[in-house]
């Protein structure tokens, strides 16, 4: 009994050393400023990461890529929930409204957030089976120049006046 009385003795010591100081609470807090807090190094359920690839300044999450781009289109895919990439694109990009439907949740008129302010997309986020599909079209108007003929601002636009491509390579 005597070889166990030191070991006794230096649990209770380390029992009561540990009893009383845990992580000192603020004065004053309340449950719900805590629970606000989120953490940095941490994403909450559902939260899509930022990525590397960019198209017009508008980061993409990292689980997604690009399967095409094209001069005033781009078609984004990956294996991401819809609601998660409709709130992710929320935070990026400053709109007026959204048209959420069953097939498709629409951004229109949307500027992308620390982009060209003078530019204008469109984002559509559309869930198919095993992936979601995420479609950027520059939506930006043209500018009217003053001054010019019908026949010089069909040829601005890549046009002959009957609406014909001047150079097909440049459309396909």
């Amino acid at each position: 009994m005597s070889s166990r009385l030191p070991h006794a003795l230096a649990l209770t010591i380390a029992c009561t050393g540990c009893h009383g100081k845990g992580v000192p609470s603020s004065v004053g807090a309340t449950p719900s400023a805590s629970v606000a807090v989120k953490p940095i190094d941490r994403l909450a359920p559902d939260e899509l990461a930022e990525g590397s690839g960019s198209v017009w300044g508008f980061v993409l999450p990292r689980e997604m890529y690009i399967e095409h781009r094209y001069d005033n289109i781009t078609h984004v895919r990956g294996h991401v929930k819809a609601d998660a990439l409709a709130n992710y694109v929320r935070d990026r990009v400053v709109v007026s409204h959204v048209e959420i439907g069953a097939a498709r949740t629409i951004f229109p008129d949307a500027r992308i957030k620390g982009g060209d302010p003078e530019r204008v997309y469109e984002f559509d986020v559309i869930p198919e089976p095993g992936s979601t599909h995420l479609e950027i079209r520059d939506a930006t108007p043209l500018k009217v120049e003053p001054g010019l003929t019908d026949a010089e601002r069909w040829r601005q636009a890549g046009l002959t006046p009957d609406g014909r491509p001047i150079d097909m390579k440049k459309f396909e």
